[in-house]
């Protein structure tokens, strides 16, 4: 009789201890939830906007929990800080109890949270803008991306083939990310607008016809000084040769900028801008020695493309080591190639800002961040204006 009476209640029990065992799994898997997306929110801080931070956040934290999610009709808040500097999410679920909701009344009630800060300013320092197929960061051969200070982001995909690497304080993809990233490549992330999208670049029309340089121009020996303006048709420096760019901008139509071999092209507050129908390549072991310009239109600016320009820019020298400025070929592509040779590394702080960036061979192309070491001004919308960098939880 005694038996007979007490199975019932040991069944009970174990129906009960069976339940609770599941209600606490859910809750630590809400937790664990809770705190994912709250990191990965407070990446996107600076970035997306409050909106968008607080419809990805509902999406991340029922990807993270799956069937868990539906079975415990999972409710997600999202708190942004008012000086954006750290994300709060809030998880709630309602689960069915043992035995008709009556152990306890009602059912399992289960709540999580979890608060992420930003740690320091992430520069926005590299910035593949297309975000079609095709329009991205790609490391192929053996090639290097070393970016250890700043935030490298494509607005479509990041491929790291063979035995490339890309190393960064953080890297990003709209898209997908793939190969040898450090650390690890955060995807899906939103797209970053060009920040200089209304700017104007080109020649002022009281410039336009009033050519510098008319025709081909071969420079083989000797230092020859480039005065600012517009520079039409081909100029090829070789043999050792060196162009000297004075201060200003300088134009260039209707041609290409050809270093090869040994020669030199050095330039202290310039800016280089290349219409639609003019190029650059810096081949062989040749000098680029680039500093940006200090005020005017284009202060902060190194090298420019108009926006009807799609050609492909080509960096190939074992010499070119400062480019210090921004980069702005917003529908031109950047390609980086070589054999052993490092890009740029002498530069205080380069922005590079481009619809695609190839790189290939053994080249290392270096992106510096100091911003304190150049007389050269950050522009408005690039580098420590963009506060998406590292995150931790907060107690």
């Amino acid at each position: 009789m005694i038996f007979a009476l007490a199975v019932p209640v040991i069944g009970v029990l174990a129906c009960a201890g069976i339940d609770l065992a599941q209600v606490s799994s859910d809750r630590s898997a809400m937790q664990d939830a809770a705190d994912a997306t709250a990191l990965a929110m407070a990446k996107q801080l600076g970035v997306a906007t409050a909106p968008g931070i607080i419809s990805r956040a509902q999406l991340y934290a029922k990807q993270e929990l799956g069937v868990v999610a539906s079975r415990d009709h999972l409710k997600v808040a999202t708190t942004i800080a008012s000086d954006n500097s750290s994300v709060t999410v809030s998880l709630t679920g309602k689960r069915s109890s043992f035995f008709g909701n009556l152990l306890p009344p009602g059912g399992w009630s289960m709540h999580a949270q979890a608060t992420a800060a930003t740690l320091g300013q992430m520069p926005l320092c590299v910035l593949s803008s297309g975000a079609a197929n095709g329009q991205d960061v790609a490391l192929g051969d053996t090639s290097l991306m070393t970016a250890p200070k700043c935030l490298v982001q494509s607005n479509a995909d990041i491929s790291v083939a063979g035995g490339a690497a890309l190393s960064a304080g953080l890297a990003q993809a709209a898209g997908t990310a793939s190969g040898s990233i450090t650390p690890a490549a955060q995807t899906g992330s939103p797209t970053i607008a060009d920040p200089f999208a209304t700017m104007s670049i080109g020649a002022p029309p009281s410039l336009l016809g009033l050519c510098n340089i008319v025709g081909d121009l071969v420079y083989n020996v000797g230092v020859n000084v480039l005065s600012p303006g517009i520079h039409c048709g081909n100029i090829i420096v070789r043999q050792g040769a060196s162009v000297v760019l004075l201060p200003g901008e300088h134009y260039f139509s209707q041609g290409s900028l050809i270093l090869q071999q040994n020669s030199s092209l050095t330039g202290s507050n310039v800016v280089l801008v290349f219409d639609k129908t003019a190029t650059f390549a810096f081949n062989d072991q040749s000098v680029v020695t680039l500093t940006g310009r200090t005020s005017g239109q284009y202060a902060g600016f190194v090298i420019a493309t108009t926006r009807d320009n799609t050609s492909t820019l080509t960096i190939s020298s074992t010499s070119a080591r400062q480019l210090e400025g921004a980069i702005y070929i917003p529908n031109a592509t950047l390609a980086v190639s070589g054999v052993n040779n490092t890009v740029n590394d002498q530069a205080a702080w380069t922005v590079v800002i481009a619809q695609a960036i190839q790189m290939s061979g053994s080249a290392n192309l270096v992106v510096n961040a100091n911003y304190a070491g150049s007389t050269v001004p950050v522009p408005a919308g690039v580098g420590a204006n963009y506060a998406n960098g590292k995150v931790m939880l907060e107690k």
